[in-house]
């Protein structure tokens, strides 16, 4: 009996060891530099490069991507980063990187923008955003919340319309609301676009 209490009490003084370590990794993660947070900043490269190629900011060039789902589908991808880091208030301060991205699977093509902290405003669907491609008059495009609630993900609803536009543009604006954030001013230079 004193030996299974023995071995409880190290077991139990050993768990604890590891939390707190685990505790002071986490308080050393937060002492990390802060960025500035005024509305939108130019990439650092050096940073960009440190990160996941998921969340690089400041690629200006079209990423294609062919895979194949769980379902046996082939799915086909085309992903450009806008160049700048969006800027958010507590709590998505820190940049936010915004990604275009089309997708076609099956004969299904979806147009989506996804940032990689920050929510966007929208009603339940239908919301809207101001697109101008090139230094052109803006156009309102209706936009649809992800099937699975994510809210920092927007799918387009005139996708044929956007990738004819995204074809022959050279830069795309994108203006649109972001919950608790206000508006912001998203730019992808698009311009090679092979689709």
């Amino acid at each position: 009996m004193r030996l299974l209490l023995y071995m409880f009490s190290l077991t139990l003084i050993w768990g604890c060891s590891t939390k707190e370590k685990a505790s002071q990794e986490a308080v050393n993660d937060q002492n990390l530099p802060k960025a500035d947070t005024t509305a939108t900043q130019p990439v650092n490269t050096t940073y960009a490069a440190a990160n996941k190629p998921d969340s690089r900011p400041g690629t200006s060039t079209w990423q294609y991507s062919k895979r194949v789902d769980n379902e046996g589908r082939t799915v086909y991808k085309a992903s450009i980063t806008s160049p700048r880091l969006l800027e958010f208030d507590f709590p998505y301060n820190g940049g936010s990187v915004a990604t275009l991205t089309i997708r076609k699977r099956d004969t299904n093509t979806h147009v989506y923008i996804q940032v990689s902290k920050g929510q966007f405003n929208r009603s339940f669907q239908e919301g809207k955003a101001n697109v101008r491609f090139d230094g052109s008059a803006p156009v309102t495009y209706t936009f649809s919340a992800a099937e699975n609630g994510s809210a920092n993900v927007i799918f387009f609803d005139s996708e044929k319309a956007l990738i004819k536009q995204l074809k022959t543009a050279r830069t795309m604006l994108v203006d649109v609301d972001f919950a608790g954030q206000g508006s912001r001013q998203i730019e992808f230079r698009t311009a090679g676009l092979n689709w």
